[in-house]
C-alpha cells in the first residue's frame, strides 16, 4: 500500500470516528429533550447535525449524482457547470450557517 492509500484510509477512519461521536452526542441530546422538554438541546441536537452531519453527506450524494454511481441516470448527462457547482457548495455552507446559527440558539435560548 503506497504512502496516498494510507493516508486517504486514515483521513476515512477519523471523519468515520467523527461522524460516529457527533451521531452519540446528537442521541444524547435528543434523549435529554424528550426526558426534559429542554428546548436547548433539541437546539444543540440540531446544530451538530446540521454542522457536522449534513454537509459531508450533502457533499458525498451531490457527488454520486455527477459521478453517475447512483442507481440514478448522471445530472444533465454532461460535466457540471460552474454555477450548478457553486449552487450545491452555497447550500452545503447554508447548511453550516443554520447548523451555527441553532448551536448559538441552544446558549441563548431560555427554558
Amino acid at each position: 500500500m503506497t504512502s496516498a492509500g494510507t493516508l486517504a484510509m486514515l483521513m476515512s477512519l477519523v471523519q468515520g470516528l467523527i461522524v460516529v461521536g457527533t451521531l452519540v452526542v446528537v442521541g444524547k441530546a435528543a434523549v435529554a429533550y424528550r426526558q426534559h422538554d429542554s428546548r436547548p438541546m433539541l437546539l444543540l441536537a440540531a446544530g451538530l447535525f446540521l454542522v457536522l452531519i449534513a454537509p459531508p453527506a450533502f457533499e458525498t450524494l451531490a457527488g454520486a449524482l455527477f459521478d453517475g454511481t447512483l442507481p440514478t441516470r448522471r445530472v444533465g448527462g454532461s460535466p457540471p457547470t460552474a454555477a450548478t457547482v457553486f449552487a450545491f457548495v452555497l447550500v452545503e455552507e447554508l447548511l453550516r450557517l443554520a447548523g451555527v446559527a441553532a448551536l448559538l440558539g441552544s446558549l441563548y435560548v431560555r427554558e
